[in-house]
């Protein structure tokens, strides 16, 4: 059978693909190299980025150790010391009163303190004198100046008088008060007494004056240097009433009383 050539006019060989039967070119190597170089360039320098981003924003927890100013440069290790920096040094310790006020407020304590040691100096005056100069013939009289004296009072000690004499102190009043040393005080105290000698009727004696000698102990305990002793008081010049008009009060148990305007 003789060779027929093909017909040009096939409908088969026209419609064949013929671009795809070629071979593709191989890839380019050291394109590939490049890209996953700069890949990785790229992932380094955000990782770079993103650790100082989270360093500046997450607190500081280094813990702050107080280092306490000595004589001599303290060395530390590893860290070389920082500039000196003319800066005021923060006072850590704290600041005193002035002086002044300390005085003051010390004056002011020890004048209240002063006033209520006096106080219990006169009053344990006229304690003791009430109790030295009462006689009850019903009581012990040593007991009762001994309590109020701090004194140790033998019981056979008593005063002098008959076994029915009775003396009573009607008022007693601390007319002055003397310091006459760190920590004892003269006082002066003025009494009234009635007095029934031997079962007579009571009479109503002057106004007397008794000296008392006493000592501040530490815990305000107060007691006797001496037994209370009777005293003439100081003498005072009289003078002339001031010159007004005198008239009668009477009071309501009908007694006229002169005053003066």
């Amino acid at each position: 059978m003789p060779d027929v050539p093909p017909n040009s006019e096939d409908p088969v060989s026209e419609h064949l693909p013929w671009e795809h039967l070629t071979i593709p070119p191989e890839p380019d190597r050291r394109k590939l190299i490049y890209g996953v170089a700069a890949g990785l360039v790229v992932l380094l320098l955000g990782g770079i980025v993103f650790r100082q981003i989270t360093r500046s924003s997450s607190p500081d927890l280094t813990p702050v150790v107080a280092v306490s100013v000595a004589a001599d440069p303290v060395a530390t290790t590893g860290v070389a010391p920082a500039p000196a920096v003319n800066e005021p040094t923060p006072i850590t310790a704290p600041l005193s009163e002035p002086r002044v006020s300390i005085e003051l407020a010390e004056a002011d304590l020890m004048a209240v303190d002063q006033g209520e040691i006096e106080r219990l100096v006169m009053g344990n005056a006229e304690w003791l004198v009430l109790e030295y100069f009462t006689i009850d013939p019903s009581e012990v009289w040593a007991e009762r100046v001994q309590t109020a004296s701090g004194l140790l009072i033998p019981e056979q000690l008593a005063p002098e008088s008959g076994s029915e004499t009775v003396s009573y102190v009607e008022w007693v009043r601390t007319r002055s008060l003397v310091q006459t040393g760190p920590s004892t005080y003269l006082t002066t105290v003025m009494m009234r007494r009635m007095v029934a000698a031997d079962g007579d009727e009571f009479l109503r004696l002057p106004a007397e004056q008794v000296e008392v000698e006493l000592r501040v102990e530490e815990g305000e305990v107060v007691r006797a240097v001496s037994l209370p002793e009777i005293t003439e008081p100081a003498s005072t010049d009289l003078v002339p009433m001031p010159e007004g008009e005198l008239v009668w009060v009477v009071d309501p148990a009908g007694i006229g009383w002169p005053r003066s305007r």
